[in-house]
């Protein structure tokens, strides 16, 4: 069976890089596509199939594959210049999508997985240039809300999705809103990231600190979905009672004004540390030296920080958000409170850091064993074997 995993960048995130190792572990071949930007090793299974970003490079690369596509098939050739070439996205562009399409046609898998649902608004003529069977993932923003705020993507979701062959989605709650878009319910699987064994084989063990700082995080990118002013309010709350904290948030992109406009308040920006993206290594790390983790979200499908911070050993408390309630059972293995209500929030960042030490090593050991039974990469490389072979049985 050839598979490609389409993300467009080689490598991808996190985990997706975790799904081309974990099925390619399974004998699937692999096939990857887009632009690399740095080097990879993966193992004899998979195969990069790269396209240079520009230039002369570019263009040579074009013309090898052109002769290749004639060769082969001079009319789909032909056809994939028609469907490129028509429209006004400019030359430069449209070279581009030529040298992106051209490896694609010439090696094509038996499924090409698609990562990201805007790839189908950004390049349809996938379904016509192609012979085989497709998946596409269903995750986060690109189905909770980024349809809801640009009508084209959502008009290109209706068309699409009743040809897909089979939806791969990371949790039910995503599942149900890719079914308003005409996403056939027996084609979705809900298919749950898996932790990476080197979080599962840490030890937990619960922070000490006699100064008595709390320490707590906040890890993913700033967007207004990912609610960091609902969290900077409950910090507040905790400096109006008296407890002691360093809130850090680590986050990629720009600080959006409204953050740093909360943090012109002398009391909170002492409290407050600010950090840039940075190596997942470095990440977990920063992670691992926290009392416990915030998400306090508006959006999400499942967040994989939170799924590693409970693989960690380290609490997790988290807004009632897309399909947040799967990964986490209040009270007995995290906390889940309403989302836009710093009060509550406030209020169990409180009871959490003066829980007594057992029940809070009862909670660890739940949500460790959790992501052990539900979130384990065994779990997620079985899934997608058993997805794949269920497309092409079809």
């Amino acid at each position: 069976m050839r598979v490609a995993i389409y993300s467009g960048n080689i490598p991808s995130t996190t985990f997706i890089e975790n799904l081309i190792k974990n099925i390619s572990s399974s004998g699937i071949k692999v096939l990857l596509f887009g632009k690399k930007f740095r080097e990879v090793k993966y193992n004899e299974n998979v195969e990069i199939l790269d396209t240079p970003d520009s230039g002369l490079e570019l263009l040579f690369f074009i013309i090898k594959e052109s002769v290749k596509s004639i060769f082969r098939n001079p009319a789909k050739y032909l056809k994939t210049l028609r469907k490129i070439f028509t429209g006004d996205r400019g030359f430069k562009n449209k070279l581009k999508e030529l040298g992106m399409m051209l490896p694609i046609i010439n090696n094509q898998p038996d499924i090409f997985h698609i990562q990201w649902g805007k790839t189908l608004q950004k390049n349809p003529y996938l379904f016509e240039l192609l012979s085989c069977r497709f998946a596409l993932s269903l995750r986060g923003a690109h189905i909770n809300y980024s349809p809801l705020n640009d009508n084209a993507l959502a008009e290109s979701y209706r068309k699409y999705f009743p040809v897909i062959d089979g939806f791969h989605a990371v949790s039910e709650a995503i599942s149900a809103e890719a079914q308003k878009y005409g996403a056939d319910s027996k084609k979705i699987k809900v298919i749950y990231s898996g932790v990476s064994d080197e979080f599962r084989n840490v030890k937990a063990e619960i922070r000490s600190d006699d100064s008595g700082m709390l320490k707590i995080i906040s890890i993913g990118r700033y967007h207004w979905k990912k609610g960091y002013h609902y969290a900077l309010d409950a910090m507040k709350i905790l400096i109006k009672n008296g407890q002691e904290f360093k809130y850090t948030i680590v986050a990629q992109g720009e600080v959006p004004e409204e953050i740093l406009f909360m943090l012109d308040d002398d009391e909170l920006k002492s409290r407050v540390e600010l950090k840039s993206g940075m190596p997942h290594e470095m990440l977990m790390k920063e992670l691992s030296e926290s009392d416990m983790l915030i998400l306090p979200s508006v959006e999400e499908g499942i967040a994989n920080v939170v799924l590693e911070s409970m693989a960690l050993g380290i609490p997790v408390i988290s807004t009632d958000c897309g399909g947040m309630n799967e990964a986490i059972s209040d009270g007995i293995d995290g906390f889940i409170v309403k989302v836009r209500d710093p009060e509550l929030l406030a209020e169990k960042i409180t009871e959490l850091s003066n829980m007594k030490t057992d029940i809070k090593e009862k909670i660890i050991l739940n949500a460790r064993n959790k992501i052990k039974e539900k979130f384990s990469n065994e779990n997620l490389k079985k899934g997608f074997v058993d997805f794949y072979a269920s497309i092409l049985k079809a």
